[in-house]
Parts: structure tokens; sequence; C-alpha cells
């Protein structure tokens, strides 16, 4: 009986409420009193808003029955909504907006009140509980009447960029709201320090539930007054230079739902208690560089949606217990130096709908990823991860959006599957080792795929037409890879939404020839168009009509003839690329070129003739390896830009003058006019003009090497090689401290060895080769010289005297395990260009132009000099060394062992000396060395017959007296050790060049005799080593990538990035 009373009773108590509620939403739509209608026309009567554009304002009216976003009670106004109706202006101090007196919530956000202040007579409404002012562009200083509002519980004014609260303290604007839950004062500037805003909050708004105050430029650090906020559900406090560790008391806020510290300059130990608050749902810690931290054993009550501490430092892997986080659905770890597998307990997390692991070192296989069926979303580029994926279970993740799997190791096949997933938009699966056919079935015109990047793989086969189908690809990317066969241009009919195509370097054939019923219209609006070493032999037609044409790349083609006009016509096109091909002229182009061309490269081709006329705003132009055959221009400086970047006539047939025009320039990062005929002085106003690089190797030029060089020298690169200059080095070029490339070679340059260039500390490449430079090298040693030298140069000069060893020990890019970057220069940083610096050096004897100047370079030649005295022992420091000549001079004494260090040498040369003793047994622990010179020295003893030493010829050896071995055809045999056996030493002789440069030349004082002791069994021994050396050789380095696939790609993949990357 009992219980049916009190369950009728609840059900009349149920039923009044609800009647109640009808009622009341009923009376919201018509309850407004008269007076409080008029002010709500008033008030829309003086608010500025596009009524095209509103939803609410534009619908009231004095006869309406309902008055959109107004909440009324007992017919007064107590709730307005004028978020986002595109109100602009301000708002009158007299608006009768301030009368509705009886307001609890008001919402202006999303507006354009044109930043003006925030009106002061928002504090007339003393009822109002809820202000929400957030992205409505108000400015100037929060009021201080804000302050009287003490019934607010929430307070939100984020967005407001150019509203700050600086004077008198955030103590003011807070200290009598007590009833304050919500605060959100996002990209307010606040400018307060931590204790300041810390006891401010704690003191002022003790029920504060919400903390938002992000990129407010508030200072740490975390103060511990924070903890009397007990009912703290929501920190937020991101993009704040907080500089400080993050307090562990942070764990004790029993109700703490959102925590967010993302850029704010943490450090040192993350607290683990953190990770185990059972109420926290999301932890943003990313963007702190200096924060480091394991990730912990996660439990299975774990409340965590969102975890992402991406850009931070996490010590070690992803445990196991990830899977336990049954509620992530944002999983973000990019970049946290991460190692080992990924888990495969992964799969537990069904709720996962966005997964980014990018930028990591994780290894390993990539786990089937078919139970997260939720996932839109899987970024794993930039690690290491190796296998197929063929068996993740694509066919599952229909909701999948975006696949990002670029920069690994994987390989096999692209899964069909991806094909088919009708969400898919993005796959992105370039730079990995993919060497199956690319198969995509056939009908899937309707899928949702919008982007496609397979570049730099192994795909091979032909391309499947069917990728042709799908019509919604605006971006094509099959570049770099092994495809093989032909493709009709008209392929590209059915692609109307494409607009960037790349197959250069595909191993595609393809025919421009496009059919007769192929409108130009037809094809794509391009803006990027990527076309290089298609064997393309005429140009697309449809070119010619590309309006939106940004970037056009056709180079490493045969393309042949004339380059047409209308290709400097189009607009937007920016970047063209038509090198390495056969054009032989330009078609006659307008002086007012229409285009935009910010980039020209058209060098190695045929182009002949007078220089052509140059796009008044290009920032680069290469014209170098063509066939043209001109003065320059005087007037070419007023056609360049003042910024312009690069600007090669290298390998040309130009001759005449350097025109002092290219010094009306403010800045050219590359000034290449190296290898043509050019003659008469280097114009002084060059080097104050100072680019970044000038190249005029190889001309013809005369006179002295500018000498007032300002101390604002930019030089990174100077080479004035080859050519006929004069005079002494310039002391003003030490002023060039930023110079890497030093190319002095093959001139007439006299004086001493130039020890002024020590100031430059950044110096790569010394090159003084071939002058008339004389004297002893004395130099004043600093420990920090030249700790950059990779390669020096200073052969046939008349230099003299001992070789001070306390120089090489400061040259660091020589020793090993250091870290060294390639010598490049870079410009135009947005376009990732690069210019290549060459230098010709002597290797094995022989002449060598280095293209690339490669960090795993490195050189030493000081031969053909009157160097005397000791080899220096420091040289066997260093240990990076590659290449060391020090030939044709008059060191003396025995070789130290320490030369065995030289475990990266591959050439010695330290013929024609006098020097002495035996060779060391250590040489032959070489095991790079390919080339050895010890010919025309003192030396005696036996030959070592090991290793190396297995494959050296006579020749390295020969005009020592004392030397004997089977490479000599000498036995040692005898009691002298063999001496008795070289009756027909050779002399040293030497002859003087005509530009005044000593140069070694060996001849011999009589015929050589024929060698009568001839040991068959020497001679058998010898080949067999060398066969034996070579077989065992090979397989130890070159078996395990033969037979190791994963060894074999990360080989192929270290030497493109050496030899071929920017």
């Amino acid at each position: 009986m009992n219980g049916s009373i009190v369950s009728w009773l609840l059900l009349a108590i149920s039923t009044i409420s609800i009647f109640s509620d009808i009622a009341r939403a009923s009376a919201s739509a018509q309850c407004l009193s008269i007076d409080q209608r008029s002010l709500l026309l008033e008030l829309r009567r003086n608010l500025i808003f596009n009524a095209s554009e509103s939803s609410k304002l534009v619908q009231w009216d004095q006869s309406a029955d309902s008055w959109s976003s107004v909440t009324c009670e007992d017919g007064l106004v107590v709730g307005l909504d004028l978020s986002d109706e595109s109100i602009s202006g301000g708002i009158d101090g007299s608006s009768s907006l301030f009368k509705l007196e009886f307001l609890r919530s008001l919402n202006l956000a999303f507006n354009d009140f044109n930043f003006t202040a925030i009106p002061s007579g928002l504090a007339n409404l003393s009822r109002l509980e809820n202000l929400n002012l957030s992205d409505a562009w108000f400015a100037g200083q929060i009021p201080a009447e804000l302050s009287r509002l003490r019934k607010l519980r929430t307070l939100d004014l984020t967005y407001l960029y150019y509203l700050k609260h600086e004077k008198p303290s955030l103590r003011s604007l807070i200290g009598d709201l007590g009833e304050l839950r919500e605060l959100y004062l996002d990209e307010v500037d606040v400018s307060a320090e931590g204790s300041e805003w810390f006891e401010a909050l704690s003191s002022s708004v003790p029920k504060l539930e919400v903390l938002s105050m992000s990129h407010c430029f508030m200072s740490g650090p975390i103060d511990a007054s924070l903890m009397s906020l007990a009912n703290l559900s929501v920190i937020q406090l991101d993009g704040n230079n907080l500089s400080t560790t993050v307090p562990s008391f942070l764990a004790n806020f029993s109700s703490l739902k959102t925590l967010r510290l993302s850029d704010c300059g943490l450090r040192g130990e993350f607290p683990q208690k953190v990770f185990q608050v059972q109420t926290l749902q999301t932890l943003d810690l990313s963007h702190n560089y200096l924060l480091q931290f394991s990730l912990p054993d996660f439990p299975e009550d774990n409340s965590l949606e969102t975890l992402d501490v991406s850009f931070t430092n996490i010590l070690g892997r992803i445990p196991d217990s990830i899977g336990n986080l049954r509620k992530l659905s944002r999983l973000d770890l990019v970049d946290c130096n991460l190692s080992g597998l990924i888990p495969s307990s992964m799969k537990n997390l069904s709720e996962l709908t966005y997964l980014d692991l990018c930028c990591n070192n994780l290894t390993g296989s990539v786990p089937p990823f078919g139970a997260l069926r939720n996932l839109t979303q899987i970024t794993l580029s930039d690690n290491a991860l190796t296998g197929h994926i063929t068996s993740v279970g694509w066919e599952d993740l229909l909701n999948l959006e975006i696949l990002d799997m670029q920069n690994n190791a994987l390989e096999g096949d692209v899964p069909p599957t991806l094909f088919t997933l009708p969400r898919l938009e993005n796959i992105l699966l370039s730079n990995n080792g993919f060497n199956g056919q690319l198969i995509i079935y056939p009908n899937v015109s309707s899928y949702q795929l919008s982007k496609l990047d397979l570049n730099s793989n192994i795909l091979q086969g032909s391309v499947p037409a069917s990728i042709f189908e799908l019509q919604g690809l605006s971006y094509l990317s099959l570049s770099y890879n092994n495809f093989s066969g032909s493709m009709n241009i008209d392929m590209l009919q059915g692609l109307g939404n494409l607009t960037l195509l790349d197959l250069s370097y595909s191993g595609l054939s393809i025919d421009a020839t496009a059919s007769a019923s192929a409108a130009a219209s037809s094809f794509p609006e391009f803006v990027w168009l990527s076309l290089a070493s298609c064997q393309l032999r005429i140009l697309p037609q449809f070119l010619a009509n590309q309006s939106k044409l940004f970037t056009l790349d056709l180079s490493h083609n045969h393309l042949q003839g004339e380059i047409p006009r209308w290709i400097w016509t189009l607009e937007q096109l920016q970047i063209l690329n038509l090198s390495v091909n056969f054009f032989e002229e330009l078609e006659t182009a307008t002086h007012n070129v229409t285009s935009a061309l910010s980039i020209v490269d058209l060098h190695s081709n045929m182009l002949q003739g007078n220089m052509p006329p140059l796009p008044l705003s290009t920032r680069y132009l290469d014209l170098s390896s063509n066939n043209i055959t001109s003065v320059i221009p005087d007037n070419i400086g007023y056609h360049l830009l003042s910024n312009t970047s690069f600007f090669s006539l290298s390998k040309n047939n130009f001759h005449g003058s350097i025109p002092k025009s290219f010094c009306l320039g403010d800045y050219f990062g590359v000034l290449d006019l190296s290898h043509n005929h050019l003659k008469g002085t280097i114009p002084d106003c060059l080097m104050m003009v100072s680019p970044g690089v000038l190249n005029l190797r190889n001309n013809q030029l005369s006179g002295n090497i500018p000498q007032n060089i300002p101390a604002t020298c930019n030089l990174r690169t100077f080479d004035i090689s080859e050519n006929l200059l004069q005079g002494q080095i310039p002391l003003s070029l030490a002023n060039c401290t930023s110079l890497e490339i030093m190319n002095i070679g093959d001139n007439q340059i006299e004086g001493t060895f130039p020890c002024h260039f020590q100031a430059i500390s950044s110096l790569c490449v010394l090159v003084l080769r071939s002058n008339k430079l004389h004297g002893e090298i004395r130099c004043q040693h600093s420990p920090n010289t030249w700790q950059m030298l990779q390669i020096v140069d200073v052969s046939s000069n008349n230099f003299n005297g001992t070789l001070p060893p306390q120089y090489l020990t400061t040259w660091e890019a020589m020793k090993a395990n250091v870290d060294i970057n390639r010598v490049q220069y870079p410009f135009l940083h947005s376009t990732r260009l690069f210019y290549q610096d060459t230098v010709t050096v002597t290797v094995k004897g022989l002449k060598v132009e280095l293209v690339k100047i490669l960090i795993i370079f490195t050189s030493i030649d000081f031969s053909c000099n009157n160097f005397e005295g000791p080899v220096p022992d420091t040289l066997g420091a260093l240990k990076g060394l590659h290449f060391l000549n020090l030939s044709s001079n008059a060191f003396s004494g025995p070789l130290h062992s320490s030369l065995g260090h030289l475990q990266q040498l591959e050439s010695l040369d330290l013929s024609w000396n006098d020097l002495n003793g035996t060779i060391p047994p250590r040489l032959s622990d070489l095991t790079f060395l390919s080339f050895l010179n010890l010919s025309y020295n003192k030396l005696e003893g036996s030959i070592p017959a090991v290793k190396q030493f297995l494959t050296f010829s006579a020749s390295s050896f020969e005009g020592n007296a004392g030397l004997c071995g089977f490479q000599l055809g000498i036995n040692c045999s005898g009691p002298l050790g063999g001496n008795q056996s070289c009756k027909n030493p050779l002399e040293k002789t030497r002859s003087i060049a005509t530009n005044g440069v000593e140069e070694a030349g060996c001849a011999p004082t009589q015929s050589d005799t024929d060698d009568h002791g001839d040991n068959d069994d020497s001679e058998k021994w010898f080949y067999m080593g060398i066969s034996l050396g070579f077989v065992v050789g090979f397989w130890i380095f070159c078996g395990p990538l033969a037979l190791i696939k994963s060894w074999r790609f990360a080989y192929y993949r270290f030497w493109d990035k050496v030899l071929f990357s920017c």
C-alpha cells in the first residue's frame, strides 16, 4: 500500500514537472511584456548586422509571437544569445542592452565588434551568471567594472587577441567573483607571474571548476596555492612560458578530467602519478621538448580518452599495457624518441579514432589494426618499420580517411584493398621499399580518394588503367619508381580534379601526342605538373592553356627545337624546369614577359646565339651548360631583382668582361660565371655586394684580387681558380668569416702562406694549388683553427721548412665519427634548393672534379713543394682522412707507424722524398687502401706481403735501393735483406715549371735492367692472394646485401641520401 502511494506521488511529481517545463517553454516563446519587447526592438535598431547572414535578429518583429535566441521568465528577458549574428561595429554605452536588468545569460560570441572596448555598461547587468564574449573582436583593457558582476558563474573572453588585462592585476578582475565556476581567458594578454596569478585564483574563486588560460603570456612556476581549488576538473594552461618542472600535487585533484600543458617550456621528469588519476580523460603535454618520462603501466580502469605527448622525450618503448586504455579515442606520440615495436595489444583500443606515431624510431612490422574499426587516421611515417602490410586487416577499416606510412622501410605489395575503402581520402606511402606491381581494382570511380603518394619506392610493372578512374584524385605522385611501359597523355582527361601530378623518374614513357579529338579544355587544370625523365619528345600542347599552372618540370627528356613563346605567357607559372633537354633556341619572346616566373632552369640544353631576354621577376636563373656565345650585357644588373638568389651562366662561351652592373643588386645568393672566356679584372664593387657564392673559375681573368673587402662580407664560397690572377692574397679576405670554400688555385698569386685565414673558423675547403706562394708555414697556433677543414691543397708551390705537427691536431672534420654536414649552400629555403660546390683534387695520381663535396671526402695534398724534416706523427690522429699526398718534397726520417691508424685511408702518396727505414707493418692494416706510392725514397728492408700489400705493383716501391720483396721480384732471403740485389737506383730530379712552381719529375740514371731473379712461386702466390682477397672481401661486404633484403634496402637508401639528396 505504502509502496503504491509512493509510486503515485513520484508519477504525479514527474507529470507536474513535465507540464511545468512545457508551460515555461511556451511562455518563453510568448512571455515578453511590452516594455521588454520595446527594449529588444530598440537593441535591434541600434545594432549593425548583416541581415542576409543573420538567423536570429532578422526574425525579431513587434508582431512576432516568438523571439529567436531570447529566453524569458514571467515576461522578463533572462537569456539572450546573439552569437554568430554578423554583428559589426560597437555597442553604445546607452544601448538598451544594459536596461535588460534581469539578464542572467548573455552570449555575444563570434561577432565582429571591430576592436572596440568591452562596454562597461555590462556592469549594470548585476544578475548576470553567464557572460560569453569569445571571438567577438573586442580589444583594449578589460573593464574593471566587470568585477561587479558578483553572481557570475561562467566568464568566457577567449580568442580576444587584442584584449589585455595588465593593470592593476588579475585579482582586480576576479577578486569579487566568488561564485565563479568556469573561467575562460584563452589568448587574453594577462602578463602575470606564477605566484601572482595562482594566488589571485586560489584566494578569489574557491569554487572554480574550469580554468582555461591558454596563451595568456603568463610565467611559472605552477604554485602550490593552486591546490586550494579542490573542485578543479579542467586545467588548460597551454602556450604559457611556465619554464618549470611539473609538480606532483597535480595528481591530488580528485575530479580532474582535463589537463592541458602543451608548449609551456616544461622540463625535468613528469610525475608518473598523474597518469594514474582515475578521472583523467584528456592529457596533453605536447611540445615540451625538455620534458622526459616513461610511459607507465596503465591500469585497466583508466579513463583516458585523449593522450597527446608529442614532441616530448619518452624514455623507452610503448608499453603493452597501452591496450588497457579501452576508452582511448586519440593517441598522439609524434617525435617522442620512442623505440621498439608497436605493441600488438593496441588491437584492444576499440574506441580509437586517431593514431599518430610519426617521427620516432619504431621498428618491426605494422601490427593488425582490423579490430580498430573506428579509426579515421593512421600516421606511422618517419620510423624504421619493416615488412609487408598486406595482413593488417584493411578491409575492416571502413571509416579510415588518412593513411600515412611515408619514410619507412616497408616492402612487398601495396594492398589493393586500400583502394576499396569507401572513406579513404589520403594514401601516403612514399619513400619505402614497396616492390610489387601496383594493383587497383576496376570500377573504383565512386570512392573518395583525393591524394595518392607512392613516390620513391621500387614499384614495377605497368601502371593500372584503373588509376585513371579515381575521379576524386587531386594529388598523384608515382615518381622515382621502376614502372615500365608507356601511357598516352590522353589518359589524364578523366581526372578532372587533379591539380598535382608527378610522374618524374617513374620509369614510364609518356606519349604527349594527344588525339585529334582531345580538346585542351578536357585536361585537368594543373597547379603542379612534373614529368621529368618520362621520355617526352614533344611538348604537350594542352599546356598552352594551363592558366593555373604554378610549377612545370619537363627536365631530363628528349625535347628539342624551340622553347615556345606561350611558355612565358602563363600568368601563374612561377617554377619552370626544362633542363637537360635538346632545346636549341627560344622562340622570340616579348621583352614585356607577363609571366610571374620566379625559378627558371634551362641548364644542359643546346641553346645558342645571344643571351635570351630575362624574365623580370626571376629569382633563380640557370643557363649553364649551353652553347650561348655572346658578351654578358652591360645592363644585366638592371634586369635582376635586388634579391636574386641564383644566377648562373657557367659552362657557356661568354666572352668580354664582367659587367659592373652586377653590383646593383643588394644581394646575390649565388653568382656563377665559371668556365667561360671572360677577361679583364674582377670588379672591386662585386666584392662589396658580397654574394653567398662567387664562382669565377676557369676564365681568363687577370689583375689582382680586389683588396677592399668589407667587414660585412657574406661569402660562403669563393672560387677564382684557373685564371691569370696575380698579386697577393688580400688581408681583408679574412673579413669573410663565413667562408666554407676558398679556392685560389691555378693562378699566379705570390706571397707567403695566408695565416690571416685562421680567423675563418668555418673553412671546409682550402685550395692554394699551383701558384707562386713561398716560405715556411709559421702561423700562430690556435686550438680552434680550422676545425671544419676537410680538404686542403697547397701543392705545386714553393713552400719550405718543416710541417708544424700541432697544426694538424685541430682539424676535427678529418677525425673519425665527427658530424660535419656536406658542404653546400642553401638558398630559396622554401624550395629546398642547394648550390653544389665543386673542387678539383688529385686522387690516386689523377685529377678528379668532385661535383659534391661530401662529409665522407677528406683530403690533404702538400705535394710538389720543398717541405723537409719528418712526416708529422700527428697525422695519425686524422682517422677520417681518405687521401694523403706528400709526394715530391724533401721529407726525411722514418715512416711513423701512426699512419697505420688512418683506417679510412684510400690513397697514400709519399713518393719522391728522402724517407728512410723500413715500411711499418701496421700499414698493411689499412683495409681501404687502394693506391700506394712509396717510390723514390731511401726505404729498406722487406715489403709486407700480407693483406692490402698483396695488391700493389712494383711501381709503388721502385726507386728504393734497399727494398726487397716479391712485388719487386727481389728475394729478401739474403744475409743483407736484399740490399745487394738493387744495383740501379733511380735519382730524384726536379724541373722548374713556367710559372715558377717546382714540379716533381722522376728520371732514371740508366736503363732499368731486367730482373733475373723472378720467382715463379712468388708470382703464383701474389696472383692467388689478389684473387683470394677479392673473393673474401666481396662476400664479407656484399654477401649480407645479397641475402638479406632489409640490409640491401637500407644500403640503397643510405647512398641515395648521401649522393643524390639535396
